[in-house]
C-alpha cells in the first residue's frame, strides 16, 4: 500500500461498527501479505490511535487473523494504556478533592472530558496526553497555588518574562507520583476565538461529569466546536493540512450524539468547519454520516493533506516556511510592531529579551523542531 491508501485504509479501520463488511477486505489484505505492518504501526502510533485500532479488532473478530507478534504488540499496548488511564482518573478525583475544598469546580476539556462523559467503549480505548481543565478566571492562579501545595511543580522553570495570569493556561504542573501533566486553564481557547467560543458560552451547557464528583463536562455540541478549534485552528490543521486521526475519531464518535449542523452554527470560521467536517467523513470512509456539500475549504484542505501524505519534500518545505511564518513574521516582527503602540506591550517584550530563560526556551523550541528525536 502507498501512504495516501495505508492512511485511509486506517480510517476505515476506526470505523468498521459503521460498515463490518469491511472485516472481510481486512482480512483479504491480511491473507494476501499486502499490508506493510510496521509502516501501519508507525502510522497508528503517530496518530495515537493503537489502542482504539486493537478494540475494533477485537470487537470484530479479527484479532485473530493478525501475526502473532503485532497480536501480543496491540494487546499489550492497549493494556498499558488501561492501567496508565485507570491511574490518570485516580489522579484526577484526588485534583478535584483538593480544589472542591476550596468551592472550585473544573470543566474537564478534551480527552479527559470525553472519558468522563462516556464517549468511549473502553477506558483503555484513548491515549491521553495532558489533563486540561478550566476553572473561572478569578480561581486560575488559585487553583495552582493549591496543586503546588500539593505537590506539584512546573514541568520547566517560569521565566521573569511571563506573564502568568494572562495567558491561557498555567506552565504545565507535574507531580512525580502520578502519570498524567497538568494544564489549569484560565481560557478554553486562544484569545483571538473568545468573541465566539469562551468560557461564559461553556457554563451554559456544560453538565457533571459521571465517574468523577465535583467536576463538570462539555455538552456535546461544545465538543464539537471545540475539536474543530483545536484541531484545525490552533494547532494550524487547515493551514498546514495535517489532521490527527485521534481528533478525527473523536469527532466521529461525537457526531453520533450531536449533530454537526447544530454545531456550526456557533463556529465563525464555517466553512473551515465544514472543510473539517468533510474530510473527516472521507478519510474514516463514513462519507453519509458527514453529510456536507463539498465547498472551496474543503478541496484547499484535501490538496494540502494529499501532498503531505504523498510527497515528504513537500512536508518538510511547507512545514518549515509555516514555522517561520508563525515565529518571525507573526511573532517577532508582530510583537515589535505591536511595541509599537502599547506601553504594555513593550515593557513585556523588553522583559523577554533581558531574560536569559527566553533565550534558552527558544533554543529548545528550534531544537525541537528541526531535530526532533534527538
Amino acid at each position: 500500500m502507498t501512504n495516501k491508501e495505508l492512511f485511509y485504509f486506517a480510517g476505515k479501520c476506526l470505523t468498521l461498527d459503521e460498515h463490518p463488511e469491511f472485516k472481510h477486505e481486512i482480512i483479504r489484505h491480511i491473507a494476501d501479505d499486502s499490508i506493510d505492518w510496521q509502516d501501519f504501526i508507525e502510522l497508528c502510533s503517530n496518530h495515537l490511535i493503537l489502542p482504539a485500532i486493537y478494540l475494533k479488532f477485537q470487537t470484530h473478530e479479527i484479532l485473530s487473523h493478525l501475526p502473532e507478534e503485532l497480536y501480543d504488540f496491540l494487546v499489550e499496548i492497549h493494556h498499558l494504556n488501561s492501567v496508565r488511564n485507570e491511574k490518570i482518573l485516580l489522579q484526577l478525583q484526588k485534583i478535584m478533592n483538593i480544589l472542591n475544598e476550596h468551592k472550585i469546580f473544573p470543566t474537564l476539556l478534551k480527552g479527559t472530558g470525553n472519558i468522563l462523559d462516556g464517549l468511549y467503549s473502553d477506558i483503555g480505548e484513548r491515549i491521553l496526553g495532558d489533563i486540561d481543565f478550566l476553572v473561572p478566571e478569578n480561581d486560575y492562579l488559585l487553583s495552582a497555588e493549591l496543586l503546588e501545595s500539593n505537590g506539584y511543580s512546573t514541568v520547566s522553570a517560569i521565566g521573569s518574562h511571563s506573564e502568568v495570569r494572562n495567558m491561557k493556561h498555567y506552565p504545565r504542573l507535574f507531580h512525580p507520583d502520578f502519570p498524567a501533566v497538568i494544564e489549569i486553564h484560565r481560557l478554553p481557547v486562544r484569545e483571538e476565538y473568545q468573541s465566539w467560543f469562551n468560557t461564559g458560552i461553556i457554563d451554559q451547557e456544560k453538565k457533571a461529569g459521571s465517574s468523577i464528583r465535583g467536576c463538570f463536562v462539555e455538552s456535546d455540541n461544545h465538543k464539537i466546536v471545540h475539536n474543530f478549534i483545536h484541531c484545525q485552528l490552533s494547532n494550524q490543521g487547515y493551514l498546514s493540512g495535517v489532521v490527527s486521526f485521534r481528533d478525527l475519531y473523536d469527532l466521529y464518535l461525537l457526531s453520533k450524539k450531536s449533530n454537526l449542523n447544530d454545531s456550526i452554527v456557533h463556529i465563525k470560521t464555517k466553512q473551515k468547519a465544514k472543510a473539517y467536517f468533510i474530510f473527516a467523513g472521507k478519510a474514516l470512509g463514513v462519507e453519509a454520516r458527514f453529510n456536507l456539500k463539498t465547498n472551496l475549504a474543503y478541496w484547499i484542505f484535501s490538496k494540502r493533506h494529499s501532498l503531505n501524505i504523498t510527497s515528504s519534500t513537500f512536508y518538510r518545505s511547507y512545514r518549515t516556511i509555516l514555522f517561520f511564518k508563525e515565529r518571525i513574521i507573526e511573532k517577532y516582527i508582530g510583537q515589535l510592531i505591536k511595541s509599537m503602540y502599547s506601553a504594555e506591550i513593550r515593557q513585556s517584550l523588553i522583559r523577554r529579551l533581558s531574560d536569559r530563560n527566553w533565550y534558552k526556551s527558544h533554543f529548545r523550541l528550534y531544537k525541537n523542531f528541526f531535530f526532533p528525536n534527538k
